[in-house]
């Protein structure tokens, strides 16, 4: 089954729509969120990761009476044994789930919970926190949205579906074209002038005229003065030759150029003429030039034949499997973190219907677009799946019968791919808990 036409082209699996089954990553902290506690008060320093830039605040308390107490409860403390002295500096690190770990200098987790309890109580530590914290959840955003619109995507492949363009539309393009015109060349090489003929025979004279230091110079003003007639209508000369040459040669050129545009105009116009019309040559051009150039997430065959007395285009699509719908997705806690989970049968189920019928609308879109003389398509859509002695056959779940028109007046990326197809004739059962059953597609001419 999947090759009842005389022509197959296959859609190659690309990257200009794409789809990963991962579940989204996320990467937070690290180097750049320091504090440094001394003398002078605690200093947090806030980076942002990857760009190398940071900005650095004092928090906290800083009237001098206050570190004279805190120095001097430091110095009591201090002398106890079980006294905690808190690093120099240390640096928070948050992880996608929102769990800060405390690191000493040299990038090690503090484990001592009393110099933990003490970092924790401190302004820096919660002001830092609160800043992780809020580029956790923009992350989080970030990463939930790009997860969401990868799935839609891949679901909602009508969304991408061209307009589709009227006769008309056609006709005025083929009424526009004109023939280009060959632009000459303006001969650029400027006439010679007395002044640049004077200074060669000036280079001239003092390469070859020779004597005293006393007679050099009027010896060669006149070498200059008795040559300049005779070199300048001799540069003249040859300069009009080389001009006239040039002109001649464009001269040439603009005719066989304008005559080679015409040839390739006329062709064009002759193949645009017999595309709107319908030509069974230029129709299949147009056709296999769409479905090689077309990337998809999927891999799937397009086989086709077109009926020019009828104006219709049969095609039978090897759909994309269920299986190959992302069985898990990404979702939103109550806290704000991201979990991956698994998707229902029912979702699945709903995915690969959008899928499969946008699928129709998306391909039925291009090849209305190839000629305005495709007034309507037949698209036959099948699968692959095992039967109950475990073999796999081709098994139709859809065949429609598009018209022209109705895709002419829609926008195709608003609308619900199951409730448009519908519109049209066809034969599709799919139950009411979206299982497409097996159906026996239209035949040509039927």
């Amino acid at each position: 089954m999947g090759m009842r036409f005389r022509k197959s082209v296959k859609i190659c699996k690309g990257v200009k729509v794409n789809f990963s089954k991962s579940g989204a990553s996320l990467s937070l902290g690290g180097r750049g969120h320091s504090m440094n506690f001394g003398g002078r008060g605690t200093r947090a320093t806030f980076g942002i990761p990857g760009t190398g830039l940071s900005y650095s605040t004092k928090v906290g308390g800083s009237h001098k009476s206050h570190s004279s107490s805190n120095r001097s409860s430091a110095s009591h403390s201090g002398s106890r044994s079980n006294a905690v002295a808190v690093p120099n500096s240390v640096q928070l690190k948050m992880s996608p789930d929102g769990r800060v770990e405390i690191l000493d200098g040299r990038g090690n987790v503090i484990t001592d919970q009393s110099m933990v309890r003490k970092i924790k109580a401190t302004d820096a530590y919660k002001n830092m926190v609160r800043n992780l914290e809020g580029q956790r959840q923009d992350m989080l955003e970030q990463a939930y949205n790009e997860a969401k619109k990868e799935n839609d995507r891949f679901i909602e492949i009508h969304k991408l579906s061209p307009q589709v363009d009227s006769q008309e539309q056609y006709l005025q393009i083929l009424n526009s074209l004109r023939p280009p015109v060959y632009q000459r060349r303006q001969y650029e090489v400027p006439c010679p002038t007395e002044a640049t003929v004077r200074e060669q025979l000036m280079q001239e004279a003092k390469a070859t005229v020779q004597g005293s230091i006393f007679k050099i110079g009027k010896l060669r003003k006149e070498y200059v003065d008795s040559n300049i007639q005779s070199r300048l209508n001799a540069a003249i000369s040859a300069w009009s030759q080389d001009k006239h040459a040039f002109e001649e040669q464009e001269t040439e050129n603009e005719a066989s150029e304008n005559e080679r545009y015409a040839a390739e105009f006329n062709a064009n116009r002759t193949y645009m003429s017999n595309l709107i019309n319908g030509g069974d040559d230029e129709i299949s051009e147009a056709v296999e030039s769409w479905i090689s150039s077309c990337e998809l997430p999927v891999e799937i065959n397009v086989d086709y034949d077109w009926n020019r007395n009828d104006h219709i285009m049969y095609l039978d699509v090897d759909l994309p499997e269920i299986e190959d719908i992302p069985e898990n997705e990404v979702v939103r806690l109550a806290s704000g973190n991201l979990k991956e989970k698994k998707k229902t049968q029912a979702t699945i189920k709903q995915e690969y219907v959008n899928l499969v019928l946008g699928l129709a609308i998306f391909i039925s879109a291009n090849i209305f677009n190839a000629s305005p003389a495709i007034h309507s398509i037949v698209m036959s859509g099948y699968t692959q799946r095992r039967n109950k002695a475990g073999e796999v056959n081709d098994e139709y779940v859809y065949s429609i019968k598009f018209l022209r028109e109705i895709f002419e007046n829609s926008v195709l990326a608003n609308v619900n791919p199951m409730d448009f197809c519908m519109r049209f004739e066809n034969r599709c059962n799919i139950t009411s808990t979206m299982l497409m059953k097996k159906i026996q597609p239209y035949e040509i001419g039927e």
